[in-house]
């Protein structure tokens, strides 16, 4: 696409042209008689740039001769760096005094206009704004790459961004917008320019309308099953009120501020902590042995029914205790026994902080149901946008298609091809040598008669 020529400002004559790595392979450069670096580095001049304060990034042969011409553009003695997206992209360190970039063509894919943008804006950068210039020819392919530019970008933002959990992906995103308003200005009809901005605009309050949709229908969820949950935690926290009478009722120890230690296993009632803590460990373990995934009563502490259960993880039985008054108030057990017995206690006598817990839970359940009944009465705030948008979007759309289909019947018949000229002309000029071969032959087969 008009790069330098190998001799245009190299003096390295034994460059051998073949080797090529595979990016500039692929940003198929080519040779030609016309040399846009030639051009506009003859315009600049012309302007008033100087001719050493202008490069070609082509004119660097070696890593060495890169990082010197880099360094003369950190340095400000470029001013001007011209280049491709293979030559210029990864590894490229020359933004220190960059303060605009131009891009004059089209990349095939998104990431090669992200790798350029990426050269400007950078970290390292001591310019507070930097600027990037997008350049289009009106009427030209620059429309159909902008299109393909656009197409992949949809499909890559799908992939590589989460907005929405959701299962399918809206075809809606950022920088897609962005190529389609470039394209839009390639065709040079506003019209098609107004449609392609409402179509993105539709699409994009669809997709608010469908989430918002689904925030509503989540919503009505809540509001159906909340209040049996308020109900049941307004009940259980009656209950716990009540066990707390119950502990405040308990002889207090002296020494220790807390109700006397007493638990009965079995039938049998302890108040030495070693021996009960024996007893409940040799209940246990006989219950675990014995069943599994099951329940059972197996005494009683401090006026709360026990009762021990077992679930089987793998080979490893996960075991809880709960103690049972209004309410239940249930601690997982360890292999000591001893400090399951602290756990059991810390678990009932903490109960003031269960109750403020439980009061907390009722609380922000009544705010997430208040909440919920708000969003579920509130219709989609942009519905007359949609509706405006959508309205406008199918009347310019009937008028494009009309526009198009008056411009086809009065478009002037084409021209056809040398390649479908060649082919009428050879068919003509074999139904001529039929013509002039078939008389000869009935002559001769008329002589050989006679």
């Amino acid at each position: 696409m008009g790069v330098p020529k190998k001799n245009s400002q190299s003096t390295d004559k034994g460059e051998n042209a073949d080797e090529k790595s595979a990016s500039e392979r692929e940003s198929l450069e080519e040779e030609c008689d016309f040399c846009v670096y030639d051009d506009i580095r003859d315009k600049l001049i012309v302007n008033g740039i100087k001719p050493d304060e202008i490069a070609y990034v082509h004119d660097a042969k070696t890593e060495q001769q890169k990082a010197d011409l880099f360094d003369r553009v950190n340095k400000g003695e470029v001013r001007v760096l011209l280049g491709s997206t293979g030559k210029m992209g990864t590894g490229t360190n020359c933004q220190k005094k960059l303060i605009a970039l131009h891009n004059l063509d089209i990349p095939w894919r998104p990431s090669d206009l992200q790798q350029r943008i990426g050269r400007i804006e950078r970290q390292g950068n001591q310019n507070s704004v930097a600027h990037v210039f997008n350049y289009v020819t009106k009427g030209s392919f620059d429309a159909y790459l902008y299109q393909t530019l656009e197409a992949k970008q949809r499909f890559i933002g799908q992939i590589m961004t989460s907005k929405t959990p959701a299962r399918t992906c809206e075809d809606v995103d950022q920088q897609a917008l962005n190529y389609s308003e470039i394209k839009a200005l390639c065709t040079g009809d506003e019209r098609i320019k107004e449609k392609m901005m409402l179509d993105n605009e539709v699409k994009e309050l669809n997709l608010l309308k469908a989430e918002h949709t689904n925030t509503v229908f989540d919503m009505q969820q809540t509001v159906a099953v909340t209040p049996a949950k308020i109900e049941n935690a307004e009940i259980r926290l009656e209950n716990l009120k009540a066990d707390r009478e119950t502990l405040r009722q308990l002889p207090i120890d002296e020494e220790t501020k807390l109700p006397v230690f007493k638990i009965t296993i079995d039938g049998t009632e302890y108040t030495d902590r070693k021996e009960a803590a024996q007893a409940l460990e040799d209940t246990v373990l006989d219950f675990v042995k014995k069943s599994s995934d099951s329940e059972k009563e197996i005494g009683e502490f401090q006026g709360f029914k026990l009762s021990v259960k077992a679930v089987m993880f793998g080979n490893e039985p996960d075991i809880s205790i709960t103690m049972k008054g209004n309410a239940e108030h249930k601690c997982a057990l360890t292999s000591s026994f001893s400090a399951n017995l602290k756990r059991m206690e810390s678990t009932l006598y903490k109960i003031d902080q269960t109750i403020s817990d439980a009061q907390n839970n009722i609380n922000k359940l009544k705010m997430n149901l208040e909440n919920a009944m708000r969003i579920v009465n509130t219709p989609f705030p942009q519905q007359a946008e949609l509706e405006e948008k959508t309205e406008r979007l199918t009347a310019l759309t009937e008028e494009l298609n009309q526009a198009a289909m008056e411009a086809k019947k009065n478009a002037p018949e084409k021209q056809r091809t040398c390649y479908f000229e060649r082919a009428k002309l050879k068919k003509e000029a074999f139904k001529d040598r039929q013509k002039t071969t078939k008389p000869k032959e009935r002559s001769q087969d008329k002589n050989k008669i006679e």
